[in-house]
């Protein structure tokens, strides 16, 4: 039995109330849109997940007026270490570069469980009452000047069978759903891409290092090893492997570990373990009419690197940005024959994607095995003890020369 249907106008809806859709409606509130956010889960994520947070989103987090919240719990990451496993390579040195226009060149590592918690704590205190948790989109209809978005309530007890149903008619819908998004598919827009024939294990692992050494990336025969701080005293070990481990062990990956670098982090702290593959894919439209896909829902790139949230981050900032425009220029709102003009996110952030794209599969590249995997180490090192590339490589991995002005 399902209760009636309520029928309201609503401001901008966002749909997913994760990093990047929390993101998005802070973005937007910044700008003076108003907006809904709309998630079916009913809680919070719990675990890590996404880690670094990069120059150019910082000074968002900055503009946002929460960077200050972020660096109590964060880690300040200035420099990372190049390793063969034997000897050390070079060092990456964030906070080296000379360019003025972002404010703070270091990479943070914030869990992406307490960057969703500021976020949403951020966004409730300004617009209170406009999360709806346990609320799931089933459809929306183009009605040219309007949307009209169907959801339901998702009841979190087997034995409640009446639910509130609701259709709300808005001037903007973004879904921010992640890479398995549900309105994409009900938009009908395809998600091209395929899957790498890489696959890592990771592990949290107990740090007894005070202070906690930078991260590390080891480059060795055998393949991609990276162990970087995170929260509460702990490291994050990820190593390449031959094979999909569909159930890794501690013990497993402590010795591995220990078998590449000669560190063997302690079995029993181990806090977390998991195995994934890797993947690119993205939307052959991020703008449809008034409805438009941000974060995994537009795109998806391989994780090494760090990059994936971060990109989701200046998406989101720049569709906030265009879409103050068309308020200003009175397009939101006002009733029209003709489709929302194209905007400076779907057209021009191609880029930007492909770019980072580019960077992550680089990333995996160096990271496999090769039998020339002596080259790989010698060209490092070059790189990393001539100023002039060493810099260069410092702005590629913190993103700051991406083309996004």
């Amino acid at each position: 039995m399902t209760a009636s249907v309520s029928q309201e106008s609503a401001p901008i809806i966002v749909v997913g109330a994760g990093p990047v859709g929390l993101f998005q409606a802070l973005s937007l509130h910044l700008r003076g849109i108003d907006c809904v956010v709309i998630d079916k889960r009913h809680t919070s994520i719990s675990d890590t997940r996404s880690l670094g947070i990069h120059p150019p989103c910082l000074d968002m987090l900055d503009e946002l007026g929460l960077l200050n919240q972020f660096l109590k719990k964060g880690i300040r990451v200035d420099k990372g270490i190049a390793h063969n496993g034997r000897k050390r390579l070079g060092e990456i040195n964030f906070s080296s570069t000379q360019q003025s226009e972002h404010k703070h060149p270091y990479i943070l590592i914030h869990p992406q469980n307490e960057t969703e918690r500021l976020l949403k704590n951020a966004f409730s205190e300004l617009s209170p009452y406009s999360i709806r948790y346990g609320f799931e989109v089933t459809d929306f209809q183009d009605n040219g000047d309007h949307l009209v978005v169907y959801s339901h309530e998702v009841s979190q007890s087997p034995d409640k069978h009446v639910s509130q149903s609701r259709e709300d008619r808005c001037p903007i819908l973004i879904g921010c759903d992640g890479k398995n998004s549900a309105l994409r598919r009900m938009a009908g827009i395809a998600f091209v891409g395929s899957q790498y024939p890489d696959t890592y294990a990771m592990g949290d692992f107990l740090d007894l290092e005070y202070p906690q050494s930078p991260p590390y990336i080891y480059i060795t025969s055998e393949g991609l090893v990276e162990s970087f701080p995170i929260a509460e005293q702990k490291r994050r070990w990820v190593i390449k492997t031959k094979h999909y481990q569909s159930k890794p062990q501690p013990h497993w990956l402590s010795e591995s570990i220990y078998a590449r670098v000669g560190v063997r982090p302690d079995t029993a702290s181990c806090s977390m373990i998991s195995s994934f593959g890797v993947q690119h894919h993205r939307a052959a439209m991020r703008q449809k009419n008034r409805f438009f896909l941000v974060g995994d829902a537009a795109h998806v790139i391989s994780p090494i690197g760090g990059q994936g949230m971060n990109l989701g981050w200046l998406g989101a900032w720049l569709l906030a940005l265009d879409l103050d425009k068309l308020q200003s220029e009175d397009k939101l709102d006002k009733p029209s024959k003709n489709l929302l003009p194209s905007t400076s996110y779907s057209t021009n952030f191609d880029a930007v994607i492909t770019e980072v794209t580019r960077r992550a599969h680089w990333n995996m590249k160096i990271g496999r095995e090769s039998k020339l995997q002596w080259f790989k180490q010698l060209f490092i090192q070059l790189l990393l003890h001539i100023p002039v590339t060493a810099e260069r490589l410092a702005l590629r991995f913190t993103m700051r020369d991406l083309p996004t002005k």
